[in-house]
């Protein structure tokens, strides 16, 4: 087989350019993509409230009270629990450091070895500082979040008409305004289903801590609400509090009574309920998965592990729709199955029919 150098090239310098362009437009594109699913998220519950036979204003007004209820909470518990952490956290440092060299000695891995030795000779009260005053910036970045979903509610009657004049092609057109409610829909319904098990587990955490009377339990619940929506790396989030109880009390009890109720509320919560609401409507391979997440953290970061599993997803669906690239969805689909094909006269090529709809 005779492979064409041009075309290859060419495909090499358009994905350089790409990952240029996402690393480069990042401060952009991250705030705004998180505005997106939030205001995705915005009206998943809208049409959740309108099945529960809310009246359409209320289910409106109802659903940006919560996102704002939602906002306000999030930036309070940053602010409460930041200044905690920095004053407290050189002591638990300390405590770590006791523990870890205990640990080294128990494990015969060297009568030296100890934290420093791991970690190197850092300005932990600083880095804590620096953690701490970085609050403000995510204060920033949540206003301009905000802001951006504002816009974004304010246009949403307006796009689809506006998406509707990119062409002239009425076929195209409807084909394209298709793709996009299926992607908007699944999308939607897989954001409202892990927002929904996220507070969930959020509510599990904190009870938890409380109950167990830990330290900073309204900061680990909103860790573990952020890393539930993360696939596999979620499952390993609930390390975080527990060694939290085992720095405070010193005790393995604690540890694994906090590592055990919140692995069990977990696996529960993202293997067993988040199948049955969601069944295989976001049907992606875990290989796929996990190349998603390396690529978009190291592109974006932290930010990127949230937004890679939705990013992938969308990928899938429109690749699905389109002529030529249904491949790459059956690539990204699960073993054994993929995403629903697109009838032939409503993939998006050049032979499309040329009737039009009523």
């Amino acid at each position: 087989m005779k492979i064409e150098n041009a075309p290859v090239a060419n495909w090499l310098v358009s994905t350089a350019v790409v990952i240029g362009l996402l690393v480069v437009g990042r401060p952009l594109l991250v705030p705004f993509l998180f505005a997106v699913l939030l205001w995705t998220v915005f009206n998943a519950v809208i049409d959740r409230l309108k099945r529960l036979k809310f009246p359409p204003w209320l289910a409106w007004f109802s659903s940006l009270a919560l996102i704002a209820a939602a906002l306000y909470l999030v930036a309070r518990i940053l602010g409460n629990e930041a200044t905690a952490v920095a004053s407290l956290g050189p002591a638990y440092i300390a405590k770590l450091e006791a523990l870890s060299t205990k640990w080294f000695a128990f494990l015969r891995l060297g009568p030296a070895l100890s934290l420093k030795d791991l970690i190197g000779r850092y300005d932990v009260t600083g880095m804590l500082g620096q953690t701490a005053s970085s609050v403000g910036g995510i204060f920033f970045q949540l206003m301009l979040i905000a802001t951006y979903v504002g816009f974004l509610i304010t246009e949403q009657r307006a796009l689809p008409a506006k998406l509707a004049r990119l062409t002239d092609d009425v076929a195209r057109r409807d084909e394209g305004k298709e793709v996009i409610h299926i992607v908007a829909r699944q999308v939607q319904t897989y954001l409202g289903v892990c927002t929904l098990l996220s507070a969930a587990m959020a509510g599990v955490t904190y009870a938890t801590l409380r109950l167990l009377g830990i330290d900073f339990a309204g900061f680990w619940a909103l860790v573990m609400f952020l890393l539930t929506y993360i696939p596999v790396i979620g499952s390993v989030g609930v390390l975080l509090p527990s060694l939290m109880a085992l720095l405070q009390f010193g005790s393995l009890t604690a540890f694994l009574a906090v590592a055990a109720t919140l692995s069990m509320a977990h696996f529960f919560l993202t293997n067993v309920l988040q199948t049955v609401l969601l069944g295989r409507s976001l049907n992606l391979s875990p290989l796929a998965i996990i190349l998603s997440l390396t690529f978009w953290g190291l592109v974006w970061g932290v930010a990127g592990l949230f937004l890679a599993v939705p990013i992938t997803a969308a990928i899938a669906i429109v690749c699905e729709h389109i002529d030529g690239l249904r491949w790459v969805a059956v690539v990204l689909a699960g073993p054994g199955l993929r995403h629903p094909r697109a009838p032939a006269s409503t993939a998006l090529s050049g032979r499309l029919p040329k009737t039009t709809r009523a």
